[in-house]
């Protein structure tokens, strides 16, 4: 069930009713279809037409599912609106508290200027395409009015309603409690169903021991596992590697993307990020071969290449989902896609760039106005950003499975703007307001694709749909812990002297 139904369900206001489309008529209507084509196997004679049979009982049961859960939430929506205040008791609201307006959480888009009403609506959902509402089994124990262990149910029963920005999830709890429904899953492994056909390697530029090392793994996985090698256009004039392969325009990179199986990365963690600017939407396993100066994103040592890329070509392994930014940059009002959402793995900094003023930004959390920036700029970083520039302006560490979005300042002119993290459904918008005397400020992108915006332009930054799935040496605690000791000796210090008792040397 998409948001876009869902809202034609709840209709524009909870007093009111959709006598449009409705998600049960999309399922009579298949339904029906099914019903016809059942009725034509028949006719024909076919053999096993019970897996249709099947598949319509199925959509029937959808039906009277989706049915009721539209008829309860219409219900409790009506509640909500015939439970608003009248005109009369308005009017005796003060001042004072008039002013308080409570802030409902909405997943739409942020909308400058906006006041969140006090009363809540049913049309708040966001309309995305990947966007959906799962509705879990009704039939629970929770809600039977019957006695429960000999005694009265102490607690009415009720459902749950949990939204993030891309989907809802209606459940009813079990036993009436409240409790953590989805922790995170910092254990993802990936099996192949299928040995990978087709491979992606990237390497740093200008190095020639990493382009002797591209050429050797090549040609083994060529020569010894099959794989077809894809390789960008200026490595391949560059190595001139038989039967490579690779791409002329954009166009033919956007149909080669959903060839690849997984990238080899030759180089550090600038490789990585530019793997990441690679591909806009699904990016597949990264394996990263540690041929750089830090290696925070880079496990694997080059001198045993062969034999990891052969355990990760024929096994399962363990990958660190690396959450990267998407953002749109909104032009006096009017949307303007950079490179159809540009990603980000590490960051997005908004700065001063060249100016020497101080440049003031408006924040805004889910249309919310949360704070104005007086500062050198601001940092909105992901948890593998966490250990880039965040950390250099006072963030902090963030392990890279919390799914969270790191809003560290840069250089702000107060004493109390401490870093924040924001939950990883949040949708936050930087606004350069027309206000500024600073004429324009400047965005970049992990350090890339800096662009200029001007007063009245702000950009809307959320957490994408598509992580970078970075595989791991042993696994993601083991990974991120050893490159925090090997790369910032993170709390190395000096151990310190046992104590000895006064009367230890004496024994």
């Amino acid at each position: 069930m998409t948001f876009k139904q869902h809202q034609q369900l709840m209709a524009t206001d909870c007093s009111s009713t959709d006598d449009g489309y409705a998600l049960e008529d999309d399922l009579r209507v298949m339904n029906d279809k099914m019903k016809r084509l059942l009725d034509f196997c028949e006719s024909q004679h076919c053999e096993n037409p019970l897996r249709l049979q099947t598949k319509i009982t199925d959509l029937e049961e959808k039906l009277r599912q989706a049915t009721a859960e539209k008829n309860y939430w219409m219900k409790r929506c009506k509640d909500l609106t015939d439970h608003q205040p009248s005109a009369a008791e308005s009017a005796n609201v003060s001042p004072q508290n008039s002013k308080k307006k409570s802030h409902k959480r909405s997943n739409s888009k942020p909308n400058v200027g906006a006041n969140a009403g006090t009363q809540p609506r049913c049309d708040s959902f966001r309309n995305e395409d990947a966007s959906s509402v799962t509705t879990s089994d009704t039939s629970s124990p929770c809600c039977d009015d019957k006695l429960m262990d000999g005694r009265a149910a102490p607690r009415s029963c009720f459902r749950l309603l949990q939204c993030s920005d891309e989907q809802c999830e209606v459940f009813t709890p079990k036993n009436r409690s409240i409790c953590t429904q989805h922790r995170s899953r910092n254990n993802v492994q990936l099996m192949w169903d299928e040995s990978p056909k087709t491979v992606l390697i990237v390497k740093k530029p200008n190095e020639p021991e990493i382009a002797d090392m591209l050429v050797r793994l090549a040609s083994w996985l060529q020569k010894e596992k099959s794989i077809d090698i894809f390789l960008e256009p200026t490595v391949y004039d560059e190595v001139k590697l038989p039967n490579a392969k690779t791409w002329g325009k954009s166009e033919d990179w956007n149909h080669c993307q959903g060839k690849i199986d997984f990238v080899v990365s030759l180089g550090g963690d600038g490789t990585v990020l530019w793997v990441s600017s690679l591909f806009n939407k699904s990016v597949p396993p990264v394996f990263s071969l540690a041929m750089g100066s830090l290696g925070f994103l880079t496990p694997f040592d080059s001198k045993d290449a062969v034999k990891q890329l052969d355990a990760v070509i024929n096994g399962g392994f363990y990958m660190s989902l690396r959450s990267r930014l998407v953002c749109t940059i909104l032009r006096g009002g009017k949307e303007r896609n950079i490179d159809g959402n540009l990603h980000a793995l590490n960051e997005v900094v908004i700065d001063r760039g060249p100016s020497g003023a101080l440049v003031e930004l408006d924040c805004y959390c889910d249309g919310l106005a949360i704070t104005k920036i007086a500062a050198d700029g601001i940092i909105i970083a992901t948890p593998t950003g966490s250990t880039a520039y965040s950390l250099s302006a006072g963030g902090s560490m963030a392990h890279p499975s919390v799914p969270s979005m790191l809003f560290t300042p840069i250089c702000p002119h107060t004493l109390s703007f401490r870093p924040l993290i924001f939950h990883d459904s949040a949708t936050l918008k930087i606004e350069f307001p027309s206000s500024s005397r600073a004429s324009a400020c400047y965005v970049s992108f992990d350090g890339k694709n800096r662009v200029c915006m001007e007063r009245g332009d702000s950009i809307v930054v959320r957490v994408s749909s598509y992580p970078l799935p970075s595989i791991c040496q042993v696994n993601e605690n083991q990974d991120w812990f050893e490159s925090m000791i090997t790369n910032l000796n993170w709390n190395q210090r000096r151990v310190q002297k046992p104590w000895h008792s006064p009367g230890a040397s004496k024994m």
